[in-house]
């Protein structure tokens, strides 16, 4: 535990002063850097073979390096289309594979873990762009959610959430996050400007907030159940070993690959920039 505390303030440190101090360029090189790394290790969980895995990581990186520094990519005309495909994208995906147990294999697998790491990437560039409130609030409801989950599960959990998956996960977990999402989304709402909360809650009112923040806590769990069955299908605890106490960086952006694309995208459409 001492371990991962210690990983995490020291990552906090060096995140976030680069995060405020960074050109938007040298912020979007680096989260490229960090997503191609994820998608290696996403790649190698479903055991593709080393040489394909790297080449589409490599792929990933030289595909978005391009798009940033040459101006290939109109960001505001194209990042919607992305965007709402990555979350079609994410739902067909998070209920087949947690309903039913079907997850893509092969290139159609790598396909779509290209795809999904590409749209968080352009989900942050559009967050990056409209200023790092969109991008807190978006970590900070993964964040929440995740801690919420946790203490709710440790004190009160009974019933199981999925126990051929993980079986540490529980209901009453469940509930703990939508509440702390909630209680503390709807807090920010009302006095933190220019975030993805804020603007639905004066386009739409609170109550269409509590929807959405309700929807993207189940997507937030949903997407590190995700991950939790991708681990298990290649028999491995940790998707790495990069993060001393916390494993890879897929097991720490496991539900913000998901819910980055959705909260964004709720920003552009509360803002009409659609």
């Amino acid at each position: 535990m001492l371990v991962r505390i210690l990983t995490a303030i020291g990552l906090f440190a060096l995140v976030l002063p680069f995060a405020l101090l960074a050109s938007v360029q040298w912020f979007l090189q680096a989260v490229s850097v960090i997503l191609a790394l994820t998608l290696l290790e996403w790649l190698r969980l479903l055991s593709l073979g080393r040489g394909p895995c790297l080449a589409v990581s490599v792929a990933f990186f030289t595909m978005t390096t391009l798009l940033l520094h040459n101006g290939y990519f109109d960001l505001y005309a194209l990042a919607p289309i992305v965007l709402v495909l990555a979350c079609l994208g994410w739902v067909a995906t998070l209920y087949f594979a947690l309903t039913r147990g079907r997850v893509l294999g092969g290139a159609a697998a790598a396909f779509w873990a290209f795809f999904a790491c590409y749209a968080a990437w352009v989900a942050v560039w559009v967050g990056r762009e409209q200023g790092l409130t969109a991008l807190l609030l978006a970590v900070i409801l993964v964040w929440v959610a995740d801690s919420g989950a946790y203490f709710f599960g440790k004190w009160f959990g009974r019933m199981r959430l999925a126990p051929s998956i993980s079986p540490g996960k529980t209901w009453e977990g469940v509930l703990g996050a939508v509440v702390l999402s909630l209680l503390v989304m709807l807090s920010l709402a009302s006095w933190l400007p220019y975030g993805w909360n804020w603007a639905a809650a004066n386009r739409w009112g609170y109550v269409f907030l509590a929807m959405m923040v309700l929807a993207f806590t189940v997507l937030s769990v949903a997407g590190d159940l995700f991950q939790s069955l991708l681990k298990r299908r290649a028999g491995v605890k940790d998707s790495g070993n990069l993060l001393p106490g916390h494993g890879g960086l897929y097991d720490r952006l496991d539900a913000a690959l998901v819910v980055l694309p959705f909260t964004v995208f709720a920003q552009l459409w509360a803002e009409s920039r659609l």
